[in-house]
């Protein structure tokens, strides 16, 4: 498995495989995504889409390093969710209070998040310590939106195709065994 395989990093999440197999971490992002929207098991779903964003950020970018997850997080939302740079920092946070602490706080801010899982707008914010609510069913909506926008960039940008074939190695696929 050393060769970018677009193929398997993007294939239908609804496509149901049993192994053994390679699999695309994308592909099992989004499965799991897809399954757990579909039963109302929203909280690990959030979590998984914001895994699936970093995911992503580091194959537009081409860059692993620690240091750099914000930066990568932001730009990639801002580009591929169409948003504001001050809506992109508000998704960070939640990204954060969610993954580092399991939570809907954010330490260094204040900021409190509350996740809805009625459609309407992708974030509201509101109070004055500015906090959030973020729909899950929009925030799905557009992350599948920027799976599909990615993938077109990357058919035809030579700079993303080196980024992805640096990334694949490492976080394209794995082998699942029964």
């Amino acid at each position: 498995m050393n060769q970018p395989d677009e193929t398997l990093f993007f294939e239908d999440p609804t496509v149901n495989r049993s192994p053994p197999g390679d699999y695309g971490i994308l592909y099992l992002l989004r499965r799991d995504i897809t399954r757990c929207m579909d039963n109302s098991i929203l909280w690990p779903a959030a979590m998984a889409i914001m895994a699936g964003i970093d995911l992503l950020a580091k194959f537009e970018t081409g860059d692993d390093r620690p240091g750099s997850v914000s930066e990568r997080f932001k730009a990639f939302i801002k580009q591929y969710f169409a948003i504001s740079t001050s809506d992109a920092e508000t998704i960070y946070q939640l990204r954060n209070s969610l993954l580092h602490s399991f939570g809907l706080y954010d330490q260094k801010t204040g900021r409190r998040f509350q996740v809805d899982a009625s459609g309407g707008s992708l974030l509201i914010t509101s109070g004055a310590k500015g906090n959030a609510c973020i729909s899950l069913l929009e925030l799905h909506a557009h992350f599948e939106r920027a799976v599909q926008a990615y993938r077109l960039n990357l058919k035809t940008n030579s700079t993303l195709q080196a980024h992805f074939a640096i990334m694949f190695p490492k976080y394209g696929a794995i082998p699942i065994r029964p």
